[in-house]
């Protein structure tokens, strides 16, 4: 009797607080808007920071307001160069090295790699390019003659949306044999559909949390 086909082996990686230590969103409009203006810009949004944390308004929301403020008017061309550098010069600084070494051994073994974020398409594309990803699923950036509006262009890639956004891309998730890496309620959707569900796998103990905290404020100075 013939044994039943192994299904092909895909791993799916959350990114901040998951492949790093913290978020990548606002070290990277940090890293493109300068010193000054990153801090006026924060000042000026921490109000729609504080509304989201208390839930008047939503994730997307918020994140709009920061996109709009920094990025509003700007094509995504002219910010090729900054993500790039971004990717190079100030991301390897939120990197986990255990999460990394995890990757690592899922592309020794042949499993196709996948990542899944909330966070803007705009510069994770550098990043999956020179990690050998063969997807990227995060946040896109609505454009109108050429220019980011400020606005999502979809959905915000969070929470239930990650599901959709998988499945879109694997069409039918049944087919795989799925590892899944997050470290957030938002990723708990994900994690409850897949056969090797890893939360939390790379964060433990007050040591963790430490040099989250350095590596993270490191990256806004």
């Amino acid at each position: 009797m013939d044994s039943p086909m192994k299904k092909p082996i895909v791993a799916v990686f959350d990114f901040d607080g998951t492949l790093t230590y913290a978020d990548s969103f606002l070290p990277f409009l940090r890293h493109q808007s300068g010193f000054l203006n990153f801090w006026i810009g924060t000042t000026l949004l921490s109000p729609f920071v504080l509304l989201q944390a208390i839930g008047v308004i939503s994730n997307s929301k918020a994140k709009e307001k920061f996109l709009k403020f920094f990025l509003g008017g700007r094509k995504p061309e002219d910010l090729e160069a900054i993500s790039q550098s971004f990717v190079k010069t100030r991301l390897p600084w939120l990197m986990n090295p255990d999460a990394i070494e995890k990757m690592e051994w899922h592309r020794r073994e042949g499993h196709q790699l996948i990542l899944l974020s909330a966070s803007p398409e705009l510069y994770l594309q550098h990043w999956t390019q020179a990690n050998h990803f063969q997807g990227l699923l995060g946040t896109r950036l609505e454009l109108s003659d050429g220019k980011i509006t400020g606005r999502i262009d979809g959905k915000n890639c969070h929470g239930r949306e990650k599901v959709e956004r998988l499945k879109e891309h694997l069409n039918d998730l049944g087919d795989y044999e799925i590892y899944s890496y997050g470290d957030s309620r938002s990723d708990r959707h994900v994690l409850e559909l897949c056969a090797h569900p890893g939360f939390r796998s790379f964060g433990k103990g007050f040591g963790y949390r430490i040099q989250a905290m350095w590596s993270f404020l490191t990256c806004l100075v």
